[in-house]
């Protein structure tokens, strides 16, 4: 099913020229650009730690790997220090991965030490060029490592905030309605079934009412990326499994991302017509969630 706005586009063309007219570039506040706070506060925390590095002597690389693995094999903290090691590297998450290496950090924090696992640890970090940084004002130079992770948080970030931004609205919008006497119900990460019972799709907020869903996909791109080409591929499939049990997809999205999408943001409403950016949602997504539902 269209909802009731949504046809009111006569072509997928003047769609994609109203969702870019309309669209909302950013949603992370200037003072969350760089958490300088947080970055300091880490750094001052990891002091400690550094001073395991600038004790370290050694000439050659398999001295570095001898002196390393004997610091770890003698340390009380020797996961903190592989921790704070890969981070030094600009290496950040649960596990580390090449062609020859697997280390899950925390399943690693569990074993216990030896000096076969210290030296191997030992060579990896001198093999990843852990010496390269030793002879740099260690703290400089992470405050440095933190500043270039924190483009990756943000992509993180202003996809989290959105969803936020856009859940406050749906809970207000039903709130509103369900004061007029309607008894909407708004959820979050939902598994709707498809009709074969066994088949799902997970989708980030769900409104439910007189037995009817509408499903909700939330994104934000502040840079161009897959999701209208991934659209194409299955939205049309999932559409059609939905409203064999009485749902209806929505997709709300967003991002300066778009202004270098705009072909395949056309092509995405060819088959998904239901789609909305924030501000096309803030002004009639409410009066479709009250014609889709027949609500008071």
């Amino acid at each position: 099913m269209i909802l009731k706005s949504r046809q009111n586009f006569t072509t997928s063309e003047e769609f994609r020229d109203k969702f870019i007219e309309t669209l909302t570039p950013g949603v992370i506040k200037r003072s969350d650009f760089i958490q300088w706070d947080t970055i300091f506060k880490k750094t001052e925390k990891y002091n400690l730690l550094f001073d395991f590095f600038r004790q370290l002597s050694a000439k050659t690389k398999d001295e570095y790997i001898k002196q390393i693995a004997d610091a770890l094999m003698s340390s009380d903290k020797a996961s903190d220090i592989i921790n704070a090691s890969f981070e030094l590297l600009g290496h950040t998450g649960k596990t580390y991965v090449s062609n020859e290496d697997y280390i899950d950090f925390k399943s690693f924090e569990k074993i216990e030490k030896d000096e076969k696992g210290m030296l191997y640890i030992s060579s990896l970090l001198v093999e990843l060029g852990i010496c390269n940084i030793l002879n740099l004002e260690i703290d400089d130079y992470f405050v440095g490592v933190q500043v270039g992770l924190e483009t990756h948080r943000r992509k993180n970030v202003g996809g989290t905030a959105f969803s936020f931004i856009v859940f406050k609205e749906l809970s207000e919008m039903v709130e509103r309605l369900n004061s007029r006497g309607n008894d909407i119900k708004l959820t979050k990460e939902e598994d709707i079934y498809f009709s074969d019972g066994k088949t799902s799709k997970t989708l980030d907020y769900c409104l439910h009412c007189k037995n009817q869903t509408l499903g909700i996909e939330i994104n934000f791109y502040t840079a161009s990326g897959s999701k209208p080409t991934e659209i194409k591929r299955s939205y049309g499939h999932i559409n059609k499994e939905l409203e064999e049990v009485g749902a209806t997809l929505v997709w709300i999205t967003d991002g300066i991302g778009y202004k270098d999408m705009k072909n395949s943001l056309k092509e995405a409403r060819d088959i998904h017509k239901n789609t909305y950016n924030f501000n096309m949602m803030k002004e009639s997504f409410e009066s479709d969630v009250v014609d889709y539902f027949k609500l008071k």
